[in-house]
């Protein structure tokens, strides 16, 4: 029997070369989370980091460095304010609630009848289990406070090598003819447009609702506006829930209380401010801007949530467009 060395060779190198690969994967699988958000900010303030670069000559790291400092005010200030806030308003929404769940429940006991007064006490009993959860998760927040500054300052760290080496590290990409400079061009074109689309179609249109939502309560007066807004920030992002779910909720609850002016104030402002948000900024960018139907956008950012996490509202619509763009494209190219 004669042995082939070449064969055992390259089949050796392969089985060596998948471990190193398995390695690397295994290396660099704390970080993904971290690089995937450094290329999100990458891409969203590269606009920002040429025109610094070009006021400072040319000075890469310089400008670099003044980019990254303006993020992190831009981004880090409104989040202790609102944290702090939060955890303020949690406190006391919860303390204000506590004692009004019984008269609560009478009150919808004579709309839904409950003749179990096991239920109304399993009710109050969990409703107590929630602060000693509110506090355990707090808890636990505050002590992996060290691992979310870790990525933080990994995330910067990506971010400056991004804004400074951005440039040269495409045409090395390029250079190598791995790809076609059309197909590389391509690639970052679309992930740049499925960013911005995603960014302002999804995240920024919540963050308006959530803000105009939480100055609604304020203005009325009601309790908590912060927590709601922030609330309904985070329902705004999820498809088919939306932020009726708390303002509806709050202008029926002032309605059935007397408030009938408060009440009809406030479902005016959630369908005529809130809503009309929703339904003129989402389907413009998302649909127009990726340039695919509106029901693969759900698909995208729903199914992207659930296998990446809040990062996969981004990486969910960019998985979906990307070959979409490029069938597209070499379909073209055969006609």
């Amino acid at each position: 029997m004669v042995i082939d060395k070449k064969k055992i060779t390259a089949i050796l190198l392969i089985i060596v070369s998948i471990l190193i690969l398995y390695g690397v994967h295994l290396v660099f699988q704390p970080f993904y989370i971290s690089i995937l958000w450094s290329v999100i900010l990458g891409v969203t303030f590269w606009p920002v980091y040429s025109r610094a670069l070009s006021i400072l000559k040319g000075k890469a790291s310089l400008s670099a460095i003044i980019v990254i400092i303006g993020i992190i005010l831009f981004f880090l200030i409104p989040a202790i304010l609102i944290v702090e806030s939060l955890i303020t308003q949690i406190t006391f929404a919860y303390q204000a609630l506590q004692p009004l769940i019984p008269e609560l429940l009478d009150k919808l006991s004579n709309i839904i009848p409950i003749k179990d007064f096991s239920i109304r006490e399993t009710i109050i009993n969990n409703y107590k289990d929630l602060g000693n959860l509110l506090i355990t998760y707090f808890t636990f927040a505050t002590g992996n406070i060290l691992a979310i500054v870790s990525q933080f300052l990994v995330s910067i760290l990506i971010l400056f090598f991004i804004f400074r080496d951005g440039k040269g590290f495409l045409n090395m990409i390029k250079s190598t003819g791995i790809m076609p400079d059309r197909e590389v061009d391509l690639f970052i074109k679309e992930t740049g447009d499925v960013i911005i689309a995603v960014l302002y179609g999804v995240v920024l249109t919540a963050m308006i609702q959530g803000a105009l939502g939480g100055f609604g309560f304020w203005v009325l007066g009601l309790p908590a506006p912060v927590l709601f807004g922030t609330l309904m920030f985070i329902l705004a992002l999820i498809p088919l829930a939306g932020t009726p779910v708390v303002w509806l909720p709050a202008s029926i609850w002032l309605i059935y209380n007397g408030s009938l002016g408060k009440g009809i104030f406030l479902l005016a402002w959630g369908i005529f401010a809130i809503s009309m948000i929703d339904n003129f900024l989402r389907p413009y960018f998302i649909s127009k801007k990726l340039g695919f139907h509106g029901l693969l956008s759900f698909i995208g950012i729903i199914g992207g949530m659930i296998a990446f996490g809040f990062i996969g509202v981004f990486l969910g619509p960019l998985l979906i467009a990307i070959p979409l763009r490029l069938c597209e494209l070499y379909l073209k190219e055969e006609v």
